[in-house]
């Protein structure tokens, strides 16, 4: 039984257009991309308070209602106040980011010396735990600058994936081994 299933000629190049395109786009806009992405982030705080404020009144067997307002109140407040400052929401996604890779970067550097584990992967798991960790705290000293970085990252990620995609299925999609 053969698991892997090569998709159409046509999906391939719809791909590396489909990438392409993103890349461009995050290459020519970062700072709107950064924008859009933070406004999301902003109304997306905002409707989980506004959902949570209205909890009690549509779920009678709160038996935390009063803390349930407050806390939806708060994000409410939190996603007005977010969507005001959009510098100040990227910086906290930025960090969030940072943070989150920084706990990785300890995690598989312990993981690296503490597991038992062959060589070759040990020191994977501690060169992986050190690029976490260096990008962490690159972007929590710089939240802006990284977060946008990472945007750059992203965009020619996908550029570079989608000519490849595009490579395979204009000149070697066809050669299919049997």
């Amino acid at each position: 039984m053969e698991l892997a299933v090569l998709p159409s000629r046509n999906t391939i190049l719809l791909r590396s257009l489909a990438n392409m395109l993103l890349g461009a786009i995050l290459l020519i806009w970062p700072g709107l991309t950064l924008y859009i992405l933070v406004l999301i982030f902003a109304i997306n705080i905002l409707i989980i308070g506004l959902a949570t404020l209205f909890e009690p009144a549509f779920d009678k067997s709160n038996k935390s209602s009063v803390l349930t307002v407050i806390l939806g109140l708060l994000g409410v407040a939190a996603g007005i106040f977010l969507l005001v400052r959009p510098g100040i929401t990227a910086s906290i996604i930025a960090i969030l980011i940072a943070i989150w890779a920084i706990i990785f970067g300890i995690s598989d550097i312990y993981v690296g010396f503490a597991a038992k584990i062959e060589d070759g992967a040990r020191i994977l798991f501690v060169l992986m735990g050190m690029i976490a960790l260096l990008f962490g705290v690159y972007v929590l000293s710089s939240p802006l600058e990284g977060i946008l970085s990472l945007i750059w990252a992203i965009g020619f990620y996908a550029i570079i994936v989608g000519v490849i995609m595009g490579i395979v299925g204009l000149f070697f999609y066809p050669k299919v081994k049997k």
